[in-house]
């Protein structure tokens, strides 16, 4: 129930049916092991659909895209799991961030934080000499029904991001006489900022499991949702809208060099490590979700936050950690 002096409003009906990590993307940095190197060229010189086995998993070898800044890509899409591999820009004999590994949704909610960790130091350690952890992106996702944007949601949301972009789907479809009528302006997908910073993604995640064929995969984990009588909270009769914050390695700096304070006891939280691993940003992503919430918000009104931009913004937990501290970001 939420109440203020515009009214009130009772928000039962919104079910939250996951919060959780979609995706890391964890950097290293070092310098290339070798014998690993020309092992990996070799099976890419085969040409298109090349295999090979590393680290107990079997992997495809291809090549990295330009935008990704690295030259070769090893994939294993039943872990859900991207290796790349050697930075375009840095010779292989120096030491630099030749490695970057992204985790997908699938196998960082079948594993704790520390298990994804203990794997992305394992192909590290295989790869690169020198070693060390530089930094790591991280989408936080919250799955919701019961809720979807309102119409005015453009006129009410409230970002400091000059890049904005809307995508409106066809709302009806009718076959009359021959004719095809079609009504456009439902929005389903709402996206703000840059992937270089921090970028707010709203859209209708039930419509873009099924256009990637992995509804069946989402519908798994939001059967786990449970009302307070511990009935079953999804009705895979209705859509499921995300809100995702995605954080990139940049961001997560800034927050670490903010020195986040815990309100209560004045404990402030060494800076030192620069949330560089996955692990260390863990304890700390129930927080950072509320601060970017406010950040990228939906008001009621001029002076008052849409209560259910509220309950999606106080109510989502990742980990289980509750938020303690008071988060800023150190802008350079």
């Amino acid at each position: 129930m939420f109440i203020s002096t515009k009214g009130q409003q009772h928000l039962g009906a919104i079910k939250l049916l996951n919060a959780g990590v979609d995706t890391v993307r964890q950097l290293y940095q070092g310098k290339p092991c070798l014998h690993q190197f020309y092992e990996i060229i070799d099976v890419y010189n085969e040409g298109k659909g090349a295999t090979m086995r590393l680290f107990d998993q079997e992997w495809s070898v291809g090549a990295g895209s330009s935008g990704s800044g690295f030259r070769y890509r090893l994939q294993n899409n039943e872990l859900g799991v991207i290796v790349f591999f050697q930075a375009r820009h840095t010779k292989v004999e120096n030491v630099g961030t030749h490695l970057k590994i992204e985790l997908s949704p699938h196998y960082i909610q079948e594993r704790s934080p520390q298990e994804c960790q203990r794997f992305m130091e394992n192909i590290a350690a295989h790869m690169l000499a020198h070693v060390e952890p530089i930094g790591c992106a991280i989408h936080l996702a919250l799955d919701v029904q019961g809720w979807q944007p309102p119409k005015n949601f453009m006129e009410r949301f409230v970002t400091r991001s000059k890049k904005i972009m809307r995508i409106d789907g066809i709302d009806t479809l009718e076959f009359a006489h021959g004719n095809i009528a079609t009504t456009y302006g439902r929005g389903e997908t709402f996206m703000f900022g840059t992937a270089g910073a921090l970028q707010c993604c709203i859209y209708n995640k039930t419509l873009e499991a099924k256009h990637r064929d992995k509804l069946h995969l989402w519908q798994g984990f939001w059967s786990n949702a449970v009302n307070d009588d511990l009935s079953q909270a999804y009705d895979p009769d209705k859509d499921a809208w995300r809100i995702e914050l995605r954080f990139h390695q940049s961001v997560l700096r800034e927050f670490a060099q903010g020195i986040p304070c815990n309100v209560d006891t004045g404990e402030v939280l060494d800076d030192s490590h620069g949330f560089n691993r996955f692990v260390d940003v863990v304890p700390h992503l129930s927080g950072l979700w509320r601060t970017a919430m406010q950040s990228y918000r939906l008001n009621h009104s001029r002076d008052l936050i849409d209560p259910a931009w509220q309950l999606m913004q106080e109510d989502a937990r990742f980990y289980c950690h509750e938020p303690t501290f008071m988060y800023k970001r150190a802008r350079k």
